[in-house]
């Protein structure tokens, strides 16, 4: 059930992201930027179309997740083997999407607004999205040695 929801929120993020993009991209100027450096001012720019590729990055995301949870056996999994049930693969995939989105999104909308000359830099809210995502995979991942040394006392 909270792997649906999950799965539920994930789905609507995407769409918001490339809904957004597509409200948006007529608005646009013919150059937007498309780099950062560490202190959120722009260090690049090109030409609008490439706003395009952060939907496309988080749709392959996304789907790459999306199909990790298919076959919890594959051997391209670095997991331990009590880690490998279906339902707590979904958890963990569908977990640390929403921040991956969340992040994508954030992306996305600062990067118009800048365009559009509304803000001159990122927010701090990037960062804090950042730490949302490696606070999210740092549990995950915590969880998993717990999982795994419990499996192997040794």
């Amino acid at each position: 059930m909270v792997s649906r929801i999950l799965l539920g929120i994930n789905i609507i993020l995407l769409i918001f992201i490339w809904g957004f993009t597509g409200l948006k991209y007529g608005e646009l100027p013919e150059i937007i930027p498309t780099h950062f450096n560490s202190y959120g001012n722009i260090d690049g720019e090109d030409h609008k179309k490439m706003i395009w590729l952060l939907p496309s990055i988080a749709t392959f995301i996304f789907f790459v997740l999306i199909a990790v949870t298919k076959d919890p056996r594959s051997p391209m999994l670095n997991i331990p083997d009590n880690f490998r049930d279906k339902k707590t693969l979904e958890l963990f995939s569908y977990t640390i999407l929403i921040p991956i989105l969340l992040l994508f999104w954030d992306m996305l909308i600062e990067t118009v607004l800048i365009a559009q000359g509304r803000i001159q830099a990122l927010s701090n809210l990037a960062f804090v999205l950042l730490g949302f995502l490696f606070l999210t995979l740092g549990t995950w991942v915590f969880i998993m040695i717990r999982k795994g040394k419990s499996a192997n006392p040794y």
